[in-house]
């Protein structure tokens, strides 16, 4: 044989080797889906979480404060911030949201409106809204692949059962959320919520964020690293209640 024509083979079978077979595709919705809850620990053991604790910091325009959040299934949550002394809390048990801020009084209220609003969504997302979203009558499309921050992220879209959707972008390599972005509406007032997720650690096999980062139209309005997070920590449904 040839040099030529040895070349010529060791070319062909190169070629044949970095070429895609015939027929493959991008990834689809499922595959994607399926490939996310891997990542983050499997959907099995997402499932047998009932109760999260999380301990760390919440830097904010008026500087850093301690932060704790208790959150159980299948949407009750409280969280604690304190600053200069005064403990200030937010809670929801399913039914009403309450706060108490000490600087009000010392009795605690119901709060309604966007808050609230934002305090239920946050309790609602007890498990990621990617897990068992067909059973809860979720709409989630693959709006395709595309870069964020110069990174390829895969963006799919899901709509709820109230019909607010959700942009959620996966990191292309991980294939963990990277970025989840929102509408938000006060009165005649609209702009756009985003969440951003990084520094990922494993605990108990599951892999999550300790980084959480909070923006609206780009500036931003509060990040949390969290120092410990807990899961299936023993509460009492009466820590979520609000005060008599």
């Amino acid at each position: 044989m040839s040099s030529h024509r040895r070349a010529c083979v060791f070319v062909c079978l190169a070629l044949t080797v970095l070429m895609p077979p015939l027929g493959a595709q991008e990834p689809s919705l499922d595959d994607i889906v399926q490939k996310y809850l891997a990542a983050k620990g499997g959907a099995e053991k997402l499932r047998a979480v009932t109760s999260v604790k999380t301990t760390g910091r919440l830097k904010g325009p008026a500087g850093e404060v301690p932060v704790t959040s208790y959150a159980k299934r299948p949407n009750m949550m409280r969280r604690e911030t304190t600053s200069r002394g005064q403990t200030f809390i937010v809670g929801f048990d399913g039914q009403t949201v309450w706060a108490l801020n000490p600087m009000m009084g010392p009795q605690a209220r119901a709060i309604t409106g966007p808050q609230a609003d934002m305090a239920k969504q946050d309790a609602n997302d007890f498990d990621s809204v990617l897990l068992d979203y067909k059973q809860k009558g979720y709409k989630v499309d693959l709006v395709g692949t595309e870069p964020v921050n110069g990174q390829p992220m895969y963006h799919l879209r899901v709509t709820k059962n109230n019909g607010r959707a959700q942009e959620v972008f996966l990191d292309g390599k991980t294939l963990l959320e990277s970025r989840m972005t929102m509408e938000l509406e006060q009165g005649e007032r609209k702009g756009q919520a985003a969440i951003e997720f990084s520094n990922y650690k494993s605990i108990d096999g599951i892999m999550v964020p300790f980084t959480i980062r909070q923006t609206v139209d780009g500036q931003v309005v509060g990040e949390v690293s969290y120092d410990a997070i807990q899961f299936n920590v023993p509460m009492d449904e009466g820590l979520f209640k609000m005060p008599k």
